[in-house]
């Protein structure tokens, strides 16, 4: 399968996508060999061009990248079933000159534990960038995936983010509206948290460490639910409220420990804030709170 001219000074021209050089080509992989004598002995090119694809049953030379997400073995089994009930489809790999898979590490692992030919194409100089701008729409990814991606990279943001979401109970989301005020959403190609754009400083991480304590101190009172966002998002409310006394809250809720029988989950943040508000402000002639809603 030739590929035209055309398509090829069109891939070319892409930004990003570099060409393989003779350095690279001479230089040793995993096992000992060079890339140029594995992919001339070792593998089958079955389309040339600009890229060529190739295929082979080595596994040695490949390697996964260093700051890629954690294989889920749940993944590679599923993909082994498929192979067997499905039968084996013509994926292809993208890996970099090294052989670190950029894209596609569980369908090699599943290729590999099935002794199936594994199908890729070389993408010299790509790494950790091209991964997250492969991945950045996937929903095989999660918002956790791209934390751990990002830390693994050393991005000194994403380390402080990680250091505080390995410490604490609450899930990546939650962990996002307690640091930086809000959580992911929109558009995945402008997420600027999946982008590893985020900047998190240590102020921030103190002033979350903080809202954690005061939310712990509430955990008796909804020990199903305390971790949910919508509890997070109604007690942070309440936090900004003018001239609420946390101590009364807690001392409160201690008297009239009703809240302890909510049998959901999760309630409505709008459910929470009349809680909050009825046990705060019950039999106190002065200084009620109110809470304006958003």
């Amino acid at each position: 399968m030739e590929v035209n001219n055309n398509t090829a000074e069109t891939i070319i021209s892409i930004q990003g996508i570099n060409e393989l050089t003779d350095d690279m080509l001479q230089r040793s992989l995993s096992g000992g060999q060079t890339l140029d004598s594995f992919l001339a002995t070792q593998c089958t090119a079955l389309a040339r061009g600009a890229f060529s694809v190739y295929e082979t049953k080595n596994y040695v030379p490949f390697s996964s990248l260093a700051e890629n997400r954690l294989v889920n073995e749940a993944h590679v089994q599923a993909l082994m079933e498929s192979f067997v009930n499905d039968g084996y489809l013509f994926t292809i790999l993208y890996v970099n000159e090294k052989l670190e898979i950029i894209d596609g590490q569980h369908r090699f692992e599943a290729a590999k534990r099935s002794s199936l030919p594994v199908y890729f194409m070389v993408m010299p100089g790509w790494g950790i960038r091209e991964v997250t701008i492969l991945n950045v729409n996937s929903r095989n990814w999660t918002i956790e995936d791209f934390m751990e991606t990002h830390a693994k990279a050393g991005n000194p943001n994403y380390v402080r983010f990680k250091e505080f979401f390995d410490a604490n109970e609450f899930d990546v989301s939650v962990c996002q509206i307690l640091i930086m005020g809000r959580r992911s959403g929109g558009n995945a190609t402008t997420d600027t948290f999946r982008l590893g754009q985020s900047q998190i400083d240590d102020q921030q991480i103190t002033d979350a460490w903080v809202k954690v304590k005061k939310i712990s101190e509430l955990k008796q009172f909804h020990p199903k639910g305390w971790k949910s966002r919508n509890f997070i998002e109604a007690v942070l409310t309440l936090l900004k409220t003018k001239d609420y006394d946390h101590e009364h809250m807690i001392m409160k809720l201690s008297l009239y420990p009703e809240f302890l029988l909510a049998e959901s989950k999760s309630l409505r943040v709008d459910e929470y804030l009349q809680i909050f508000l009825d046990k705060y402000n019950f039999r106190r002639q002065k200084d009620k709170i109110e809470i304006k809603r958003r």
